[in-house]
């Protein structure tokens, strides 16, 4: 083979070998970004479920709050009925 030949082979095959590893290059570099999108992602996520709308919550609340009170005026309606006070503070009371 003449000297031509070889070194265009030559030449061919650092070629190839540049490229080989360029593209192992991006395929690391793609693979980090690929972990880094995949982390930015979950945080995402855990922040969206961290903001959800708390309107459903409030009126759950408010719907027990409302039992609360309605079963609390029962029962101060059902004291005030009878003749006994009602007590609403356990320290002692003075006599005056």
């Amino acid at each position: 083979m003449p000297a031509a030949g070889v070194v265009t082979l030559l030449l061919v095959l650092v070629t190839v070998a540049a490229l080989a590893a360029a593209l192992v290059r991006v395929a690391l570099l793609l693979k980090h970004v690929n972990v880094a999108l995949g982390e930015i992602i979950a945080g995402v996520g855990s922040i969206e479920l961290a903001t959800r709308p708390v309107n459903p919550v409030l009126g759950e609340i408010a719907g027990e709050l409302a039992a609360t009170q309605r079963a609390l005026d029962d029962l101060l309606a059902g004291k005030a009925a009878s003749a006994k006070p009602v007590l609403v503070s356990r320290l002692k009371r003075r006599e005056a």
